[in-house]
């Protein structure tokens, strides 16, 4: 974007949640900035980019694999006896290429 020295005369009407707002203004704040002004920023770097100033990909721990993962996880350290643990990667590898599955 190239700026001229006209005035800022454009105008961006977006409807938000109250908390929403209210949350990012105190962070802003935090950094001296107003919403306006950080949403200037947001704009600038977008165009400097070419695109989102950020990666758009979510964390996806909340899937039902990584969910079902995690609740084995929480199983096996509430149970840990009943599992195998292993001192070293190698000795877990070793175990794998053995076929050292019990159940």
């Amino acid at each position: 974007m190239t700026k001229t020295s006209a005035t800022k005369t454009a105008n961006i009407n977006v409807r938000l949640y109250p908390e929403l707002k209210t949350e990012a203004e105190n962070i802003f704040a935090h950094h001296g900035l107003s919403l306006p002004d950080a949403i200037t920023v947001f704009l600038n770097h977008a165009c400097h980019v070419g695109g989102f100033p950020f990666d758009l990909r979510g964390a996806r721990w909340n899937d039902a694999e990584s969910l079902a993962a995690l609740e084995e996880c929480k199983q096996i350290l509430a149970n840990s006896s009943a599992h195998k643990s292993f001192d070293n990667a190698a000795d877990l590898i070793a175990d794998c290429l053995e076929g050292g599955d019990d159940e």
